[in-house]
């Protein structure tokens, strides 16, 4: 028996006991991997040979026959979070809860209700990849098409943005501060003097603007200190998610900045911050990748998470991959080479394999899927051409406009034509 192992045992065992009643099974996986199952309330009788039989089949991974149960009652409020048991058989319906120190957001709920700016989030499996700049070219671009866009950097181990698109002209304050004050109920004290404007262009002839919270301010002093403390589940009122705590926060920087978009940068790789921004913020998720089998590997592991996820028909449509930094001799070849990898990832884990070529958007009820080809489809990769002047991006001192422009015009109708210009039609009378 070992972790892996010991979960479809549990399901298995769990199962056999308790599917007579017809409903949904729940197994909870504390930090240690140890497994107790969830009675439902129709189970009023001891469990004696019940909890005899998991002890001895999982051993180390459960607690002694009369320690391995919970009662429905107590934890109803959490299953909502249990993600489907893979690997036991057919028809039987077994889920799991896993309590887990980091890790959990990733089985996060989508944002229910958000009725606000359209959010999107820049995510990376690895750095390096040219996420950051395409925030600060995207915006650019927005504003010149007369948006007023909002930037919120939200890499707080690796903090960037906020000085890119700044510099020295930093706000008093930054996300990190507003975590801190949030915790004693001051966090909107500081909102007015989290947010400066980017001056990268005068915007003002179009109409648009670039608000920016950075990850620090100039009064913030020591952000370590700080960053330590601002993933705190915790709110002025008591006990709240960091989504929640995060939302919170987003919701009030928009009520008072009235962005027509938010663009969040999100930190890199697997931590729960991420999960925040690509799952609860109700974001379009824009993935970047290169191709390699590295790559390709990271976004199987979290995608292969995700296919049990219940909810998983509300978000899939939100994801999209973003080709970075594509050569630019043989680019057509590599970018069909990049798009093929991309279709096996979707196809195996959340396209229907029933489904090409629907155009369903977050419908339960409908297919969703595409053939490889279809560049319109969230697995083509929307490219961005790699270029040297954009190396070492520093728009405030010398914004490489034709560079930008050239590297970005691929991606830049993509995200007008999707998510502007048909935005606009869906809206007009």
């Amino acid at each position: 028996m070992n972790f892996n192992s010991a979960l479809p045992a549990a399901a298995a065992i769990a199962w056999k006991h308790l599917g007579k009643h017809q409903k949904n099974i729940y197994l909870v996986r504390d930090l240690f991997g140890k497994i107790r199952v969830v009675l439902p309330k129709e189970e009023t009788e001891p469990q004696e040979a019940f909890g005899s039989e998991l002890e001895d089949a999982l051993r180390e991974y459960t607690y002694d026959h009369r320690s391995c149960f919970l009662r429905e009652d107590d934890i109803q409020h959490i299953l909502v979070t249990a993600r489907a048991v893979p690997g036991i058989e057919e028809g039987a319906r077994v889920f799991v809860l896993d309590r887990q120190i980091t890790g959990s957001e990733w089985n996060a709920f989508p944002l229910d209700g958000h009725t606000g700016p359209k959010r999107f989030t820049f995510y990376s499996m690895k750095g390096g990849v040219g996420r950051s700049t395409t925030v600060a070219i995207l915006a650019w671009h927005l504003a010149v098409q007369g948006k007023r866009v909002l930037i919120v950097d939200l890499d707080l181990e690796s903090p960037g943005i906020g000085t890119t698109l700044l510099g020295e002209s930093l706000p008093a304050w930054g996300v990190v501060d507003w975590f801190v004050e949030d915790v004693l109920g001051n966090g909107n004290t500081i909102l007015e003097s989290m947010v400066s404007e980017s001056r990268i262009q005068d915007f003002s002839m179009y109409g648009g603007r670039i608000a920016v919270v950075p990850a620090f301010g100039s009064e913030t002093g020591d952000y370590f200190v700080k960053l330590g403390r601002a993933y705190l589940e915790r709110g002025p009122t008591g006990q709240e998610t960091w989504p929640k705590r995060l939302g919170r926060m987003l919701e009030a920087l928009e009520h008072q900045e009235k962005p027509d978009l938010v663009l969040l940068d999100s930190r890199t790789g697997l931590h729960d911050t991420s999960a925040a921004l690509v799952l609860a913020m109700g974001a379009e998720t824009l993935m970047f990748a290169a191709d390699t089998p590295q790559t390709w590997a990271d976004y199987a592991q979290l995608f292969s998470h995700w296919k049990e996820h219940p909810k998983l028909k509300e978000f899939r449509s939100k994801f999209w991959i973003i080709g970075s930094m594509l050569p630019r001799r043989n680019t057509e070849d590599y970018l069909q080479a990049m798009a093929d990898s991309s279709w096996n990832l979707f196809s195996n884990f959340i396209y229907d394999s029933d489904a090409i070529d629907s155009m369903a958007d977050s419908c339960e009820d409908e297919p969703f899927g595409f053939s490889a080809t279809n560049e319109a489809a969230n697995h083509f990769p929307k490219p961005i051409i790699w270029d040297e002047a954009l190396h070492s991006f520093n728009p405030l001192s010398d914004f490489q406009k034709d560079a930008a422009e050239a590297a970005y015009k691929s991606f830049l109708e993509w995200f007008m034509n999707t998510f502007i210009t048909r935005s606009q039609e869906e809206t007009d009378p």
